[in-house]
């Protein structure tokens, strides 16, 4: 009991100082992303929206790795890690090189379905690879619960970005040093931090189940989707206040889920199923009272708020900032539940994931001549999906009660 009461104080204090740093986090990358609205033009900012829609997508095997790696980890800290970075690095190097080569064959077609210039797409090719190696040093620290360390050096990569980001707004806004920003710094920290992990030498060489991979990827990706293909698909002609309203929206979901990392690497580490379930209440709770209180605050200071971020041109939609920030309150929600199962293996997800994203795409093919269709095509995607993720969460928890009744 001392030892579990011990586990609980630590995790609570990992949520906490997660959550005061993941807000300082968030607030410099929100200067970065406001700077770019408010010193770049329209046409800038829409080209970058479009961008930053793709650039989440090709970021999706950075937290599928991460989410792999720190199972692995977690479940091998008696075996050779010290040997198992180097390997990881080597073969998630060379996957990363090969897809992003393919990735930038197709520069055309991409560039025609995402309504971005093609020569931008060589730097999201670039993204593309960084995303493979520089999750591993974090996915180590996650794996052995060194969450302040990963904190810092988060805190430190946010600062990097900024910097990265002021320096190509001074050059009128140069998009592939903005697309740049968001990835350089990830791999700056991995190259520093790598060599110098401590983790435990010796014991048992660990074998990499690319399959189980390949299943995180495809359940990141469709997880991904929901926040980010809508960036891509909408409309061009209001595209900029789509933007806008995604921008301030997507606040509300990153300080919440601030603190999914360290649910995920509390759950992986723990063995008993009523702690697994009871970190998961613990980091739900965080998250939907931080969505709900940022939220209100955009019913009841709309103007201000727009004014004082992303500029008066964008006063006009604000009318959807308040339904946006619960819509994001909701996905943060699915979010924090999605990645309890991928530590419990539960991949059947997959195809709920995979109806919503259907269910996103259809209704942008038919509904997209106005930004009111656009919001309520979102208001239909964050509500089907917050409600069936919670269904079958509960649906699994019974079940696993249940069992747990019998033996």
């Amino acid at each position: 009991m001392k030892l579990l009461h011990k586990k609980e104080t630590i995790f609570l204090r990992n949520l906490f100082l997660t959550t005061v740093l993941g807000g300082i986090i968030g607030i410099l990358n929100y200067l970065f992303n406001i700077f770019v609205v408010k010193y770049t033009d329209k046409s800038i900012f829409s080209i970058f929206t479009a961008a930053l829609g793709i650039i989440y997508l090709v970021q999706i095997p950075a937290t599928s790795i991460q989410s792999f790696l720190t199972k692995i980890v977690a479940k091998n800290d008696n075996s050779d890690l010290s040997r198992y970075r180097w390997i990881a690095l080597k073969y998630l190097g060379i996957i990363g090189v090969l897809l992003s080569l393919t990735f930038f064959l197709f520069r055309y077609q991409i560039s025609t379905l995402a309504s971005v210039p093609v020569d931008i797409v060589i730097y999201l090719a670039v993204t593309l690879f960084f995303s493979f190696v520089s999750p591993i040093s974090k996915a180590f620290l996650l794996g052995e619960e060194r969450i302040i360390t990963v904190n810092l050096l988060l805190l430190l990569e946010t600062i990097l970005k900024f910097a990265i980001g002021a320096i190509a707004i001074k050059m009128g806004g140069n998009i592939p040093l903005l697309i740049l920003a968001n990835s350089l710094p990830a791999v700056f920290t991995t190259i520093f931090v790598l060599p110098l992990l401590k983790v435990h030498r010796g014991g048992k060489q660990i074998e990499t189940k690319f399959t189980e991979l390949i299943l995180i990827t495809i359940f990141m990706l469709l997880l991904t989707i929901p926040y980010t293909i809508d960036l891509v698909l909408v409309n061009e002609s209001f595209r900029a206040e789509y933007g806008a309203i995604s921008l301030l929206g997507k606040l509300v979901y990153f300080s919440c889920v601030m603190t999914a990392s360290v649910m995920f690497a509390r759950v992986s580490n723990e063995n008993k199923s009523a702690n697994k379930r009871k970190s998961l209440l613990i980091s739900l709770a965080l998250a939907f009272c931080i969505g709900i209180v940022i939220s209100i605050m955009y019913f009841i200071f709309t103007d201000l708020i727009i004014s004082l971020t992303v500029g008066e041109q964008y006063i006009q939609v604000g009318k959807y900032l308040g339904i946006f920030g619960l819509c994001m309150t909701g996905f943060a929600v699915v979010y924090m539940i999605a990645n309890y199962f991928i530590s419990q293996n539960i991949y059947g997800y997959i195809f709920v994931l995979l109806f919503v994203s259907v269910l996103q795409i259809l209704l942008f093919q038919f509904r997209n001549s106005s930004l009111n269709e656009v919001i309520q095509n979102q208001i239909i995607v964050y509500t089907t999906l917050t409600v069936l993720t919670v269904f079958i969460l509960i649906y699994r928890f019974r079940k696993e009660i249940k069992n747990e009744n019998e033996r």
